[in-house]
């Protein structure tokens, strides 16, 4: 049942400055989308929340009433602090079902990139993405499968944090009968649709299908492009079902190498060729931006351990107390290591045995030395600092600055989106 866009948003203006429930008192209307009205609102003891509430025409539809609420347990079940929570739902006076959520003071990622001429840097985009893969490695974990991300899906806090929104159509191991937009067009949002989603196969859907959606959402930010666009939906649909992407090195040839090769895995047609999990590709993630900044700095000629261990004391404080990613000779030769492949390396491989050979049979010749009680304080010293403040050998795992929010719009306070895909 498509709802007339104009009309409800008439009729969601009409209801500002009401009372709902005798709790609520409806402050601005934040947005309106296919589906719901999004307000800002008070209660009577003056708690700020967001309201999101069911269109009337859709009330009526138990089955739609259903899946409007299952967002309250979907998006609860996550259990991190990038999916927005769900306080209550209740019914109107009137018959509207609507949900009592946090109200978030902030902006969407796409209204940051449109804000700042369709383009985000780098460092920016990654530091975006690394919070947001946190949420789905929780989520995923959960078995809970979003569907529908994108840059108006993700939401920039004033305090830095990134909010993973509309949770509503996510798929849940319990709830895995796949659903269809109000249009009838297969859910989600083309241009950021995986293959296997936009084919239909929902069987095939699981949290590959998210990543190759921050691969979406990356190219978006970095390249003011969509990775498929037609003219219509229906053509973005097709295209992004039966194309494989493009390299975003046809779009930004000027990008690190490490970080094309990331965003491309990300996009991988074949769901085996992406990385396994959302903790696999933050872990790339967190040494790509690693490596762009030393390369920067002149420090980190090549991305590897040793390296690491080198960069200068200013440096040290993102490395310390945090675990070591797992790198296989896989990941290593992806990322374009290829310290691996140095000639001085095969040799010290060689010299360094022999060496240790011949120290050895010449302590097994040398005379045996008089017994000497040890001292009661004599103990194996603890390992000691490089020079970046790292324990030798210690995990050290890279994180990603967090994003500036300082030049965010000083407006009135935004909420989660409410615009159907």
């Amino acid at each position: 049942m498509p709802v007339q866009l104009e009309a409800a948003t008439e009729s969601a203006r009409a209801r500002v400055g009401t009372v709902l429930n005798q709790k609520w008192h409806l402050d601005q209307l934040l947005g309106v989308g296919g589906m719901a009205a999004v307000y800002a609102a008070t209660h009577r003891n003056k708690k700020r929340v967001a309201i999101k509430m069911l269109h009337a025409e859709l009330s009526l539809d138990e089955a739609i009433r259903k899946r409007f609420l299952r967002e309250v347990y979907i998006a609860n079940s996550v259990g991190q602090r990038g999916a927005v929570g769900v306080d209550y739902d209740d019914v109107s006076d009137d018959g509207l079902v609507f949900l009592v959520m946090e109200l978030l003071d902030g902006e969407t990622i796409e209204q940051r990139f449109l804000r700042k001429g369709q383009s985000l840097s780098p460092y920016e985009a990654l530091s975006v993405v690394d919070q947001v893969l946190d949420t789905l490695a929780a989520a995923h974990a959960q078995g809970i499968v979003h569907r529908d991300l994108k840059p108006e899906n993700l939401f920039l806090t004033r305090d830095g944090t990134v909010k993973v929104l509309d949770f509503g159509i996510a798929r849940v191991r319990e709830l895995s009968t796949p659903l269809t937009t109000l249009a009838g067009s297969a859910i989600g949002t083309p241009a950021f649709m995986a293959p296997e989603q936009a084919r239909g196969r929902w069987e095939d859907v699981d949290g590959r299908t998210d990543l190759w959606a921050v691969g979406a959402s990356l190219y978006r930010l970095l390249t003011g492009k969509f990775v498929h666009s037609g003219e219509t939906a229906s053509e973005t649909l097709a295209l992004a079902a039966t194309r494989p992407a493009r390299s975003i090195a046809e779009q930004r040839p000027d990008l690190h190498p490490s970080l094309i090769l990331f965003i491309d895995k990300a996009l991988s047609y074949d769901q085996s060729a992406r990385f396994p999990d959302a903790t696999s590709m933050q872990q790339a993630l967190r040494l790509i931006y690693a490596e762009m900044e030393g390369r920067l700095g002149g420090s980190i000629p090549q991305l590897g351990f040793s390296h690491l261990q080198s960069m200068p004391a200013s440096r040290a404080i993102t490395l310390r107390n945090v675990k070591t990613p797992r790198l296989g000779s896989e990941r290593v030769r992806a990322l374009g290591d290829s310290a691996l492949r140095r000639p001085w390396l095969i040799a010290a491989a060689i010299f360094v045995p022999v060496v240790f050979v011949a120290l050895l049979w010449l302590l097994r010749r040398a005379p045996s030395p008089v017994a000497v009680e040890p001292a009661a304080s004599s103990s194996f010293l603890p390992p000691q600092p490089s020079r970046a403040g790292v324990v030798t050998g210690a995990p050290v795992r890279l994180e990603p600055k967090a994003v500036r929010v300082d030049d965010l719009p000083r407006e009135p306070a935004a909420s989660p989106s409410s615009r159907r895909h």
